[in-house]
C-alpha cells in the first residue's frame, strides 16, 4: 500500500526515486531502523540520537559518538529532503539511501561494521517479518536497509508554517513580520538607495533553499567543505545551503553550530565579512556587510520565525 503524501499547491513536486516506491511497509520499517540502537557498535546510538524530536535535529553544536567523542559538524535537520539531490554538508552522498549507511561505519559516530549491523538485525525477531513485508525478497541487506531509511525520511515533511497559512488567507503577518518578509526578498543596492537583506539568493523559493553550496563568509577553519568532495579549489569553504523552514526550532546554526541564535546569524551578515576567493558574489558585493538597522534586523528575525510549523513545536 502506498504511503499517502499530500503537498500544498505552492510547493513544487519533488523527483521521487522511481526505484523505491513510498510504501507504508517501507516507511514503517525505515522508522524502526531510524530509532534502532543496534546500528551502533555499543548498541547505544540510533539515528534518532543525533536527529532528535519532531524536527529531527540536534540542539548540540556537535553530536556525540559511541564513546562520547565529538563529531566535526552539526547534525542537519531531516525534513523536506525529497527536493535535495546531495546530502551532508559537503554533498558527498548523492542519495538518501547512500547517506543512511555512512554514519554506521564512521568512527566518530556509530563506529560499527555494516555487516555486523545486518547480522544483529537478522537475529532480532521483529525485523525478518518487517523486511519481508517491505521487500518481496525479505532480504535483510545493505541495499534494503538504505531503501527503507530513504522511504521513511522522504515522508518527513513540514510545509504548514504561519507564512504558508498567510498565503492561504488563514493567518496574517504582523507589520514587523511583513517588514522582515520585504527585507528577505529585496536586493540590497546601496547605489540605488535600496536597502534589503539579499537572503532570497540562497534561501529563495517555497523550500527556502537553493539546495546548492556557498561560501557564506564564515572565518575559515580546517574544514574545507565541498572541496573535500569535489577536489576543486573553487569549492573551498562552500557548504550546503540549509532550508530556513523551522529555523527558529533548529539552533545552533551553520555547519559547525557556531551561532546559538538567529540574532547572531543576522549579525554575521550585517557586519563586514572576511574576504576569500570563493566568497559568494552576493556577499562579496557588501564588503561592509548589509548595514541593517537594529529595527530591520529584529524584523528579519521576526519573519524567520513565521517559517515555523506549529505542528513541530513541542
Amino acid at each position: 500500500m502506498g504511503y499517502p503524501i499530500t503537498l500544498p499547491k505552492h510547493i513544487p513536486l519533488p523527483a521521487l526515486p522511481s526505484d523505491n516506491p513510498i510504501l507504508s511497509s517501507r516507511v514503517a520499517l525505515g522508522k524502526e531502523l531510524f530509532n534502532e540502537p543496534l546500528l551502533s557498535r555499543t548498541n547505544s546510538l540510533s539515528c534518532a540520537s543525533c536527529h532528535q524530536g519532531k524536527t529531527l535535529s540536534d540542539p548540540r553544536s556537535f553530536s556525540l559518538g559511541t564513546e562520547g567523542q565529538l563529531g566535526t559538524r552539526h547534525s542537519m535537520p531531516l525534513f523536506n529532503l525529497a527536493w535535495k539531490t546531495s546530502f551532508f554538508w559537503d554533498g558527498r552522498a548523492p542519495s538518501l539511501r547512500e547517506q543512511a549507511l555512512v554514519p554506521i561505519e564512521d568512527h566518530l559516530e556509530m563506529d560499527e561494521d555494516l555487516t555486523n549491523v545486518l547480522s544483529k538485525l537478522k537475529a532480532e525477531s521483529k525485523y525478518p517479518p518487517l523486511f519481508a513485508k517491505a521487500f518481496g525478497s525479505g532480504a535483510i541487506s545493505a541495499e534494503n536497509f538504505g531503501l527503507a531509511i530513504e522511504a521513511f525520511l522522504l515522508t518527513q515533511l513540514s510545509l504548514d508554517s504561519k507564512l504558508d497559512q498567510a498565503r492561504k488567507g488563514q493567518a496574517e503577518l504582523t507589520k514587523e513580520e511583513q517588514r522582515g518578509f520585504e527585507l528577505f526578498f529585496t536586493e540590497s543596492e546601496p547605489r540605488l538607495g535600496k536597502k534589503g537583506a539579499d537572503c532570497f539568493h540562497c534561501h529563495g523559493g517555497a523550500l527556502f533553499s537553493d539546495h546548492s553550496f556557498h561560501n557564506n563568509g564564515l572565518p575559515p577553519t580546517d574544514d574545507i567543505g565541498l572541496e573535500k568532495t569535489t577536489g576543486k579549489e573553487s569549492d573551498r569553504y562552500k557548504f550546503s545551503t540549509p532550508s530556513l523552514r523551522n529555523i527558529a526550532l533548529t539552533a545552533p546554526y551553520m555547519h559547525d553550530g557556531r551561532f546559538r541564535t538567529l540574532e547572531e546569524v543576522i549579525a554575521h551578515y550585517n557586519n563586514p565579512i572576511p574576504r576569500s576567493r570563493t566568497l559568494d558574489p552576493n556577499l562579496a558585493k557588501h564588503p561592509n556587510g548589509l548595514g541593517l538597522s537594529e529595527e530591520d534586523q529584529a524584523a528579519l528575525v521576526a519573519f524567520l520565525k513565521t517559517l515555523t510549523d506549529p505542528a513541530l513545536v513541542d
